[in-house]
């Protein structure tokens, strides 16, 4: 399985309620959001250092770093560390290629992307969109042959506004998937806290080669957000209807109706 996808599995389910002292000691809290850097860099470049003392998740890789056969020596530094590659026009070819090098998951566009080479595996397939999706995107989300939802806002440079929490929330209350959110200016503990709230999984930002001076109070900021609660024990998401299915009417009415006409009946 996916080193990121189960540590997203372990993030949506949140803080285990254990029994006893032993129990709680043997169970260790996962974090309230997952930390993926975006690569601005080469990977040869990288500063590990600077990435393992953020204790960040997760590494992607950007399109420069998609030639299979120099991919080797550019991720040879992050071994250690969650890594996957951004691709365009993905193929089955580059699918095998980057699970021979090593890649953890990969992450993709909707347009040129194509479907025979996504394969349920060891890699994650996660989903790049902007956040301003039209209806007819939305209800297909649920059912396309993905892992995970990157939504990368509108103008993600400025402070975060109700409007990009709208949009991101009209994602996630869309698909069960898991869903994380690219941002490119600082985040402040309060929007990292908006942002678990809506449900949203992991947050990436985009670094050049590791060096980013913040990225140690960035994960700071995240380990001291409120335990989050299992998924299940959230409010229930919205769920957008399908166009032509039946609306459910209410039970009791039925059942109001059903017993009148067995009396008359009588």
């Amino acid at each position: 399985m996916s080193r990121l996808l189960d540590l997203l599995d372990r993030i949506a389910r949140g803080a285990p309620s254990a029994m006893g002292f032993t129990a709680a000691a043997q169970r260790p809290t996962p974090t309230p959001l997952a930390l993926l850097v975006w690569m601005e860099g080469q990977g040869d470049a990288v500063d590990t250092r600077a990435l393992a003392e953020a204790r960040v998740d997760a590494v992607v890789l950007p399109r420069g770093a998609q030639d299979a056969s120099g991919l080797e020596r550019q991720v040879k530094p992050l071994e250690q560390f969650a890594w996957g590659v951004e691709v365009e026009g993905l193929g089955r070819e580059r699918v095998e290629a980057y699970r021979d090098a090593g890649s953890d998951f990969l992450v993709f566009p909707l347009e040129g992307t194509q479907a025979d080479a996504l394969q349920e595996g060891d890699m994650a397939r996660i989903l790049r969109l902007p956040t301003g999706l039209e209806e007819a995107t939305l209800r297909s989300l649920e059912d396309l042959p993905v892992d995970a939802i990157l939504l990368c806002p509108s103008e993600p440079e400025g402070p975060m506004t109700l409007a990009h929490l709208a949009a991101i929330a009209n994602v996630r209350g869309a698909t069960s998937k898991y869903v994380l959110v690219q941002w490119g200016a600082d985040l402040t503990a309060r929007e990292l806290e908006h942002l678990r709230n809506l449900g949203v999984d992991g947050v990436v930002v985009k670094v050049h080669q590791g060096t980013d001076a913040k990225l140690p109070a960035l994960r700071a900021q995240i380990e001291a957000l409120p335990k989050r609660r299992p998924r299940g024990e959230q409010r229930p998401a919205a769920l957008i209807p399908r166009v032509g299915a039946p609306f459910p009417g209410p039970r009791h009415e039925e059942e109001e109706e059903e017993e009148e006409g067995e009396e008359e009946g009588l």
